[in-house]
């Protein structure tokens, strides 16, 4: 209830932070900077433009099937503006990227420190506004993170969220206390973790902390309790075949990963066997 109430709070602060952010009638709004929950600063769209290189990209969009062409921001460019050396430094190890109705994506700065990655603001292939993007005619602005590597998708663990309104640099383990295998987990078991955190975390809970789009999965009860290894394995690998949802097929993941997954997932929902 606490992390409930917790996650509720911030949400409310950045609503008031937007509302209050003044916005032209002809610019869209910028980003708000947060580190560890607490607002830092904020850009608006003018000023990310006077201080950033502007760069036009175009690329396969994996989300779209097709070529894109937009304008738009160096990602590695825009967060050394928004936070200096901070987010390259051992104190951080995420930043979560904040929509304007509150869905979040967690990635590891590992990742996103990796050439390639954009902040587009501008799509060049309409005349006005956005292309939509996903089955439900979604507008990805005002922005859009974006990745130009073909092998920078999402099935190979990179994020790409949209409607972009805030960033949050943060401390992964402060941040999600509740997600973290114990001490003693082994190495499969921990490999299960960071696969969860790529592929899983961004639309499922665990143990109230993580995405709001699919179900908790540990919490009132683990899945693990009440669905077999088979059933899990079987419906994290291709979910298309079970039931309509917006759950991706993971086909790429191999048996053994589909293991390591099954694995965090049974550790976190039961207690460690007797020694």
């Amino acid at each position: 209830m606490l992390d409930m109430l917790s996650s509720h709070c911030r949400w409310l602060a950045l609503l008031c932070c937007l509302a209050s952010w003044p916005v032209a009638a002809d610019e869209q709004p910028g980003l708000v900077l947060q580190v560890s929950g607490a607002q830092s600063g904020r850009f608006d769209l003018a000023q990310l433009r006077d201080r950033l290189q502007v760069h036009t990209i175009s690329f396969d969009n994996p989300l779209m099937g097709k070529t894109k062409r937009y304008r738009a921001f160096a990602l590695r460019d825009l967060l050394t503006l928004a936070y200096g050396e901070r987010w390259q430094s051992d104190s951080f190890s995420d930043i979560a990227f904040i929509a304007v109705d509150g869905y979040e994506a967690v990635a590891p700065l590992r990742l996103l420190g990796n050439p390639g990655g954009y902040l587009a603001f501008e799509d060049l292939d309409v005349g006005d506004g956005w292309e939509p993007i996903t089955k439900g005619s979604v507008d990805p602005g005002p922005l859009f993170l974006v990745w130009t590597g073909p092998d920078q998708t999402p099935r190979h663990g990179y994020p790409w969220p949209w409607q972009i309104a805030a960033l949050n640099l943060l401390r992964f383990a402060d941040q999600y206390p509740a997600l973290a295998p114990d001490g003693a987990a082994g190495p499969e078991v921990m490999r299960g973790f960071d696969l969860f955190r790529q592929r899983c975390l961004r639309c499922h809970a665990i143990n109230g902390q993580g995405g709001r789009v699919g179900p908790d999965l540990n919490a009132p009860q683990s899945i693990t309790s009440y669905r077999s290894e088979t059933m899990i394995k079987a419906f994290i690998q291709r979910p298309s075949q079970f039931r309509h949802s917006q759950m991706p097929d993971h086909t790429d993941l191999s048996a053994a990963q589909l293991d390591e997954l099954y694995r965090y997932l049974w550790a976190k929902g039961h207690a460690p066997p007797p020694r």
